[in-house]
This record gives C-alpha cells, structure tokens and sequence, in this order.
C-alpha cells in the first residue's frame, strides 16, 4: 500500500472535513470501468486525511474509490456539501477568472473551422470556454451549480438546450467525479453529440506523475483516476476514436464510430502494466526503508510458542 491513513508524514495531510455525516449515508462496492474487479489496495486516505479506500484495477491500471458513494448519496453529496466544501468562498467572477486563466480554448487553434456549437458540460461558471466567443462560437453551458451558471449565462454563454446536438461536447474535469463513467458518457455522446461530432475530455492522468504525488489527487468527490491507456481504452469501447491529445490531461475524440473492443483490450493491458510498474517503483525497498526495517526487527526462534492466556491455556 502507497497511503495509509495511519501513518502522519504525507506532503499533502490537511485537517479537513471533506463529508460531514457521511455515516449517515450509503456507500456500495463497484466494479471498474473496464468490468474488472480484482484490484490491489493503494491507499485508505484521502488528500485531506479522511478514511477513502483507493484500489488500483489489475484488469486496466484504473484507480477507483471503492466502496464508494451510491448514486442517492453522491445526489445528496454534490446538492448539499460539494458547493459549500469546495468553492464556498469563491465567488462567480473568481471562479470564472480562475477558469479562464486555464483556458481550453488554444488547445483547439488548429480545428477551428471544423465546429460552430459547443457545449461546455460541467464547467462550472464558463471559464474554460468563454474564449470561444471571441472565435464567434456559439457556446453553450450545462451546470448543476446554478449560482455559477447564471454568472456564465449574463455574460454571453447560453443555457444548455437540451433538444440540441452539439459539433463539439467539453467534459472538462468532470469524468472523475461520475458514478458510472461508460454509462454518463454513453448518454452525453448520444444525447449532446452531433453524428461524427467531437468530444473532449480532461481529466488528471495518474501515470504521468509518480506515484508518490497520486496522493494530492485523492478527493471524496473523485471517483475514477485514470491512466492514459485506460481512459482511451475505455473510450473506444464507446465508437470513439482519439484525433489529438497534449502533455497534460486533455483527449479529443470523434464519436460514432464502431465500439473497438480489441482495441479497448489492448489499451487496458498497457494502464494495467504501467500502473503496477509505478506503484512496483514506488515501493522498492531503498536504504530509508531498510534502516527503518532494521530498527523495529527482532528475531524470534523458530519454536517459539503462542503467549498463554489463562481463557485459552489453563
């Protein structure tokens, strides 16, 4: 195991209550994205120090909280916790400023002219889009959170129209928190994509960090932690075919294809190989940890026996 929540030394400890009264509400086992459900444990904690199991799927390398929130108490958690824990004093205009300085928008300079309608699922007040205007793009929002969704709306972006078909789908950050990713983003292609569309997705790829830094990325609201492979793998499970990605965490695809099971298969080895890869890197034995072997080993004979106790041995 990489984290254990008993242990106190991690760069990334805060004292932080990521849930309250989270014992109050249902959690359930899952299987993962690719349908595996062997999986080795890297960590019972969260970046915040609360109680998280993480598992790591032997079939696709995927990271996955497991238990995890059932679809109720994820519905309960993001209407009635995810807002005041998260973006509480942030207000509209910061957050928009904040998105926008992570614009999305240069990532698409060379296919300006393959779309006209976006939709930006997720995006929280609209910052990561908002260019788009400026490239005379009609853009639109879907938003749960309707205090950020109104600041996006009053300054240009329209409300999502939900008998619409867009020439290019953003899901931004946003795959990570889904309960069931095949399933949500099944439905978003089908009802938000138009026939040969586009579709992005941004998400934090775990197998281009160390797997010392996965820790920072642990949240109660994130679900799924995926490697490159998995997330493209998954993808072409789905008809989608990869058209570009960058360095960072970015992946566009052209929906309407043919579902590639092969080649989802293959994809899947790969995450699954470069994930016990890091996590194998991680915990190789170096002096630090032989030193601390050393320190707490004593040696016991062979024939030593159990400790009596006058319940078991009288």
């Amino acid at each position: 195991m990489l984290f254990d929540i008993n242990k106190s030394h991690y760069k990334y400890r805060e004292e932080f209550d990521e849930f309250p009264g989270i014992e109050n509400h249902a959690v359930e086992y899952t299987t993962c994205v690719c349908g595996g459900n062997q999986a080795t444990v890297v960590s019972t904690t969260s970046r915040h120090r609360n109680f998280q199991p993480i598992v790591a799927c032997e079939t696709c390398g995927t990271l996955r909280a497991n238990p995890y929130l059932t679809a109720e108490t994820a519905d309960f958690y993001y209407r009635n916790v995810y807002g005041n824990v998260k973006r509480t004093d942030r207000s509209p205009e910061q957050l928009f400023r904040e998105q926008q300085a992570l614009s999305i928008v240069p990532f698409f300079d060379d296919i300006l002219g393959e779309f006209e309608t976006v939709l930006d699922y997720g995006g929280g007040a609209g910052g990561k889009t908002a260019d788009f205007l400026k490239a005379s793009k009609d853009l639109s929002l879907y938003e749960v959170e309707t205090r950020y969704s109104q600041y996006a709306f009053e300054n240009g972006i329209k409300p999502h129209d939900p008998s619409a078909r867009y020439d290019l789908v953003i899901v931004s950050h946003v795959i990570e928190h889904m309960i069931d990713p095949v399933h949500q983003m099944r439905d978003i292609i089908d009802r938000c994509c138009t026939k040969d569309g586009l579709l992005l997705v941004a998400t934090p790829i775990i197998d281009r960090q160390r797997a010392r830094q996965w820790l920072r990325h642990f949240h109660i609201s994130h679900k799924y932690y995926f490697t490159e492979d998995a997330l493209i793998g998954m993808m072409a499970s789905l008809g989608c075919r990869l058209v570009k990605q960058n360095n960072k965490d970015s992946f566009l695809f052209r929906v309407g294809g043919t579902p590639d099971i092969e080649a989802a298969q293959q994809h899947y080895r790969r995450g699954a190989e470069k994930t016990r890869a890091a996590i194998a890197r991680e915990l190789r034995p170096g002096w630090r940890s032989f030193l601390r072997s050393l320190k707490f080993w004593q040696p016991q004979p062979h024939n030593q026996a159990a400790p009596r106790t006058p319940e078991l041995s009288p």
